[in-house]
C-alpha cells in the first residue's frame, strides 16, 4: 500500500486547481524534475530476479542502476583480498602510501547512461554480475560507476539498509527527499530498520581512536577540533572500564549489563555530552573531515602540504557513534526509551604481540601454543528496539512510500510499528477459497512413524515410505488437484518414484526457469480438467525451487 498521499493532487478536493509545481518541481533549467524510484529489496539475489523481470517488460530500456557494497562490486586486486574492503578502498583513494586506484580513474568510461546503453550494449535491464564484468573489461570501478549512474537513472535498485541506514545514505550520497520509495517483501523491513538504527563499538576501537586523536592533538594539528573528540573517547573508555567490573554473568564466558536509553542519557550528561554540547561536537567532527592544505617551506621552496586527517577506521567508528547519539538526542530525546544500551564481555583468542630483548631482537617463545592468548573483549552496544526510529528519517520527506508483501496483515499494528499512517491500502483476496485450505501440523504418517524431515532422516526408507503413504492417503480422500511442497528436490524425486499411478503426478524440474514454471502449472490444471472427478493430480514442488 502506498504511503501518505496528502501531497498528491488526488488527495484534495481542489485537485486539478492545484499549482503544478506541487506535483512536479522545476530544476534550474526550467524542466520538470521527475522523482526517481528507489526500489529496495532484502538481498542482491532478489534484485537480480527483479531486473530479470524488468527486462521482459516494455520498460526494459529505462535508465537504471544498482547500488551495492564493495564486497559485491570492487574489482581492485589489493582490495578484493582485504578483510576490510571499505578501509582499504578509502586508503587507496587518499593515496597516502603513494598508491592509487586505477579502476577509480576509469569511472568516466561508463558513468553516463547514454554511453552505457549505446556504446557498451547495456540497453536492457542488467544485473550486478554483468556490470562487474563490464567494469573489469574497461578497467572502470563498478562500485563508483553505479553511484555516478544515479544522477540520470529513473529507477535505482538497492538493499533495504541503503535506504534506512543513515550512514549508508550519507556515504552513498542518497537523498530521498521528494523521491518515490518502493520496498518489496516489506514484512522483513522492521528487523532491518531496527538494525539500521543500532550500533556497536569495541573497547579496542575506542582506544585506537583515542590514541590517534592523542597524536594529532600532541602535534598541534587542528587541536581545537580534535581535543573535544578525544575527550569523548576518553570518557566512554573510562565509563566502560568502570562498569566492566559489575557485569552479570549470562552464559559460558559471557556477561553483560544493560541500561535503558534514558539511563544512558544521564551517563552521557555526566560525561559532558548533552543536547547542548552534542551539536558542537558534530561541528568539530565535520571540521576534521575537511581536507586542508598548508603552505610550508621545504628545502627553501614553498610547497602545499596536506593536513593529516584521522584514519578511515576512526572515521567509520565516529560516524556510527554520532549517528546513534543523534537518534538519542533528537526531538528532546523522543527516541531515548526505544533504546537499550549494553556492555557485553566475551573472550577470544588473539595473537600475542611480538616482544624484544634488551638488544632489540625479537623473542619467539619455544612453545608455539603461547603465540595465542585468551583475552576479554568488551563491546558497547546501542540496541534500537523500535523500527520507527530509522523510519523517521524517511517519513514525511519522500514523495511516497509503497510497501508490498503478501504477509503485512494486520496492517494496523504494522503501521504502528513503523510510525507511519498509510492512507491508501490494498489487501487483495486470497486466490484460494477457504474451503480448499486446511491448516494443521501432522507429526506422524498413517503407520504412526514420526515425520522428521532432517537430512539424516530423509535418506531413510522408513521416512520416504511414510511420506509416500501420507500423500497417497490424501489423494484417496481429496479429489482433483493437490499441490505438495517438500523440503528439497531430492526428497521430491524420492516421493515421485514411490507414488503409484505416476501418470497423474507432475514433478517440477530442478531450478525451473521462468518459462518452464508457467507451462508446468498449465499442464497441471489441464490434467485436472481432463481426468474424471474421482481422479487426483498431484504437483510436487520443493521449497528451494
Amino acid at each position: 500500500p502506498p504511503g501518505n498521499c496528502s501531497r498528491c493532487c488526488c488527495s484534495t478536493k481542489q485537485g486539478n486547481s492545484q499549482d503544478s509545481s506541487n506535483t512536479a518541481k522545476k530544476d534550474h533549467g526550467g524542466k520538470s524534475k521527475i522523482p526517481k524510484i528507489y526500489f529496495g529489496t532484502r538481498t542482491h539475489k532478489q534484485i537480480a530476479q527483479i531486473t530479470r523481470e524488468l527486462r521482459r517488460t516494455a520498460y526494459s530500456g529505462v535508465p537504471m542502476t544498482i547500488l551495492s557494497s564493495r564486497d559485491h562490486t570492487c574489482v581492485h586486486p589489493e582490495v578484493v583480498g582485504n578483510f576490510n574492503r571499505n578501509e582499504k578502498c578509502m586508503e587507496l583513494l587518499d593515496g597516502k602510501n603513494g598508491k592509487s586506484c586505477y579502476f577509480y580513474h576509469g569511472v568516466h568510461k561508463i558513468s553516463d547512461q547514454h554511453v552505457l546503453q549505446t556504446l557498451q550494449g547495456m540497453c536492457k535491464a542488467w544485473d550486478i554480475e554483468e556490470f562487474v564484468s563490464l567494469g573489469k573489461k574497461l578497467k572502470a570501478c563498478p562500485y563508483y560507476t553505479a553511484r555516478e549512474l544515479m544522477q540520470d537513472a529513473d529507477i535505482i535498485f538497492c538493499p533495504y539498509n541503503y535506504l534506512l541506514d543513515a550512514q549508508i545514505r550519507e556515504s552513498m550520497d542518497i537523498s530521498l527527499k521528494e523521491q518515490v520509495v518502493i520496498l518489496d517483501e516489506a514484512h522483513n523491513i522492521e528487523d532491518c530498520a531496527r538494525e539500521s538504527a543500532s550500533y556497536s563499538v569495541t573497547e579496542v576501537q575506542l582506544r585506537f581512536a583515542r590514541d590517534e586523536l592523542d597524536s594529532l592533538v600532541n602535534n598541534n594539528i587542528r587541536k581545537k577540533d580534535h581535543e573535544p573528540l578525544r575527550a569523548v573517547c576518553y570518557s566512554l573508555i573510562n565509563w566502560l572500564e568502570a562498569n566492566s567490573e559489575h557485569l552479570v554473568e549470562r552464559g559460558y564466558e559471557s556477561s553483560c549489563k544493560v541500561w535503558s536509553g534514558s539511563e544512558m542519557l544521564l551517563n552521557l550528561y555526566k560525561m559532558g555530552i548533552t543536547t547542548a554540547t552534542f551539536p558542537i561536537l558534530q561541528g568539530h567532527f565535520s571540521a576534521i573531515l575537511q581536507k586542508e592544505e598548508k603552505v610550508s617551506s621545504v628545502h627553501g621552496k614553498e610547497e602545499a602540504i596536506e593536513v593529516p586527517i584521522i584514519s578511515a577506521s576512526t572515521q567509520i567508528m565516529l560516524k556510527g557513534l554520532f549517528m546513534v547519539l543523534d537518534y538519542l538526542f533528537r526531538q528532546n530525546s523522543r527516541f531515548a526509551d526505544d533504546y537499550k544500551v549494553a556492555i557485553q564481555q566475551t573472550y577470544s583468542w588473539i595473537n600475542q604481540t611480538d616482544t624484544s630483548d634488551k638488544n632489540g631482537f625479537l623473542v619467539l617463545p619455544k612453545n608455539k601454543k603461547r603465540l595465542r592468548e585468551k583475552t576479554a573483549v568488551h563491546v558497547l552496544n546501542f540496541w534500537c528496539l523500535n523500527p520507527a526510529v530509522a523510519f523517521s528519517d524517511i517519513n514525511g520527506k519522500v514523495w511516497t512510500i509503497v510497501l508490498t508483501s503478501g504477509t503485512l496483515s494486520p496492517m494496523k499494528s504494522f503501521s504502528s510499528e513503523l510510525g507511519v499512517t498509510f492512507t491508501i491500502q490494498l489487501e487483495a483476496n486470497h486466490v484460494i477459497n477457504n474451503s480448499q485450505v486446511w491448516v494443521g501440523t501432522i507429526g506422524s504418517g498413517p503407520k504412526g512413524r514420526n515425520l522428521c524431515a532432517t537430512f539424516q532422516h530423509t535418506e531413510t526408507f522408513e521416512f520416504q515410505d511414510e511420506v509416500g503413504a501420507l500423500v497417497l492417503s490424501v489423494c484417496q480422500t481429496v479429489s482433483q488437484g493437490i499441490l505438495c511442497f517438500l523440503p528439497s528436490y531430492k526428497v521430491k524425486e524420492y516421493l515421485f518414484f514411490l507414488l503409484p499411478l505416476k501418470d497423474h503426478v507432475a514433478l517440477s524440474p530442478q531450478a525451473a526457469g521462468e518459462l518452464q514454471f508457467p507451462k508446468l502449472h498449465i499442464l497441471f490444471y489441464l490434467f485436472i480438467k481432463m481426468l474424471p472427478d474421482c481422479s487426483t493430480t498431484v504437483l510436487l514442488e520443493s521449497l528451494k525451487d
